[in-house]
C-alpha cells in the first residue's frame, strides 16, 4: 500500500532542515578556497594555503590567521570549547610543522586543517544554541592566534639559527 504523493512516511519521519546560517556559509566557502579550490593533475586538490605558505616566514603567520577566523567563527557559533581546542590543535599542528621549509607546505597541502575544522563545525552546531558575543569570542581566538603565530615566528628563528650556525661549521 502506497501513501499518497503529498503526506510524509509515519514511520520514517522527515528531516529537519534548518536555514543556512551566514557564518557557516562563510566558513565553508573559506576552507575549501584555503584546502580544495585548485584542482591538480591527477584529482589531486589542494587551496591557497599551501601557497600561501611558499612566502618563508610570514606565509605561515597569514595562514594561521585564516584559520584562526575559522576557529572565530565556530566560536561565535557556539560551538563548544573543547571542539574549538581541537580547533586551535588542528591550527598549531598545521602552523608548526609548516614552518619547515618546503616539508612543511607539503604537509599543508595534505592535513588540510581548515577543512578539518569545518568538518567539525558542521558537525557540532546547533542553530538552536545562541550565538556567543564578540566580546566572549574575541580574548580567546586572539590568545590561540598569537599563540600560534609566536610559536612559528619562534620556530622560523630557530631555523634561520641552525642554518646559520652550520654555514659557520662548513665555512669555518
Amino acid at each position: 500500500m502506497e501513501l499518497p504523493a503529498n503526506q510524509p512516511d509515519p514511520i520514517r519521519p522527515t528531516r529537519i532542515e534548518y536555514p543556512l546560517s551566514p557564518r557557516l556559509r562563510r566558513v565553508r566557502f573559506l576552507s575549501n578556497l584555503l584546502d580544495q579550490s585548485i584542482v591538480l593533475p591527477g584529482g589531486y586538490r589542494i587551496g591557497l594555503d599551501p601557497i600561501i605558505g611558499l612566502v618563508p616566514g610570514i606565509g605561515d603567520v597569514v595562514a594561521a590567521g585564516f584559520a584562526a577566523y575559522i576557529v572565530y567563527e565556530g566560536a561565535r557559533m557556539g560551538i563548544a570549547k573543547r571542539v574549538l581546542l581541537k580547533m586551535s590543535g588542528n591550527v598549531l599542528i598545521e602552523t608548526l610543522v609548516g614552518t619547515i621549509p618546503l616539508l612543511g607546505d607539503i604537509f599543508d597541502a595534505t592535513w588540510k586543517a581548515n577543512v578539518r575544522n569545518a568538518k567539525l563545525i558542521e558537525k557540532h552546531y546547533n542553530p538552536a544554541e545562541p550565538e556567543r558575543s564578540k566580546r566572549k569570542v574575541i580574548g580567546f581566538v586572539l590568545f590561540i592566534f598569537f599563540g600560534i603565530a609566536f610559536l612559528g615566528l619562534g620556530l622560523m628563528a630557530l631555523y634561520i639559527y641552525m642554518i646559520l650556525q652550520l654555514l659557520a661549521r662548513i665555512t669555518g
